[in-house]
């Protein structure tokens, strides 16, 4: 369910005018900042800012492939994107932000597809994601409703999870320890996504119940309610992930992932970097 918007906030406190979006969510608009109409679903994006700049760093510092950087500066747009949106909930901000998922996902199915091929590109898969994401576009920008886009996003999702699903099956068969932390990579980028989806969904359909809640606790526990912030953390730690587990199953498709490890900052970042060599004597 969305909402339209707040009745209680008068024309002149719109620092950005008034909505344009075709989305306003349950957070009330200008309440903590009179520049920022959802404060709290604008500044968590700071996970998928923050997120994708120490995945470029790795990528570079490691020296793996560019499309593992073109993955991370996708996921880099969405966060600016999404911060835009939130930020002033007009229409160019929100396409923006959804857009730009559509396309940064469709790179990441480009990896996922192409992750056993040693050498060149498969103009096919590139153009076949890429009418995609066009055919998305025009269709989006002519039938203004969300759900076609969540649904387009949903497809995307879905062919790299059942792709990923079908790598790690063949891998268990000949590497072992690959497998082990490519399924603990998987389940975290994963169950990121899944807790943040039920998360957005009970922020949409109980959303007169949350914002109930966070008039009556006190004001420094009512953030704890406002649920499609926890949906940003959530999607930006499970596309993180996401890619990082796509970087670690090319290295398995390319027989260098021995070269590699993967390690965890905060106990619970993954990202891989160099394995230390052995110097003999």
């Amino acid at each position: 369910m969305h909402l339209m918007l707040d009745t209680m906030v008068g024309r002149d406190a719109y620092y950005w005018g008034e909505a344009t979006s075709t989305i306003d969510w349950c957070e009330e608009n200008y309440v903590m900042c009179k520049y920022i109409a959802e404060f709290w679903n604008t500044t968590t994006n700071i996970a998928f800012l923050g997120l994708a700049l120490f995945g470029m760093h790795k990528v570079r510092a490691t020296g793996q492939e560019n499309r593992f950087l073109l993955c991370y500066l996708g996921m880099l747009v969405v966060g600016m994107g999404s911060w835009l949106f939130h930020m002033t909930l007009q229409y160019q901000w929100q396409l923006a932000d959804e857009l730009p998922m559509v396309y940064c996902t469709c790179v990441c199915i480009y990896c996922v597809l192409q992750a056993n091929v040693k050498a060149g590109n498969d103009l096919v898969v590139s153009l076949a994601l890429f009418g995609y994401s066009a055919m998305v576009t025009l269709v989006y920008l002519q039938n203004r409703n969300p759900v076609f886009h969540q649904v387009a996003y949903a497809i995307e999702v879905a062919v790299i999870l059942v792709r990923s699903t079908f790598y790690q099956m063949e891998i268990r068969k000949t590497n072992v320890r690959a497998y082990t932390e490519m399924r603990h990579l998987f389940l975290l980028g994963a169950g990121s996504f899944g807790m943040a989806f039920v998360l957005w969904n009970i922020d949409n359909v109980w959303c007169g119940t949350l914002r109930e809640l966070r008039g009556w606790v006190h004001p420094v526990l009512a953030p704890f309610f406002q649920l499609h912030a926890y949906w940003h953390i959530g999607t930006a730690l499970g596309c993180y992930a996401s890619i990082v587990y796509q970087q670690y199953l090319r290295l398995v498709m390319l027989g260098t992932v021995d070269q590699y490890r993967a390690t965890r900052m905060l106990g619970f970042i993954p990202y891989l970097e160099r394995a230390p060599t052995t110097k003999t004597a």
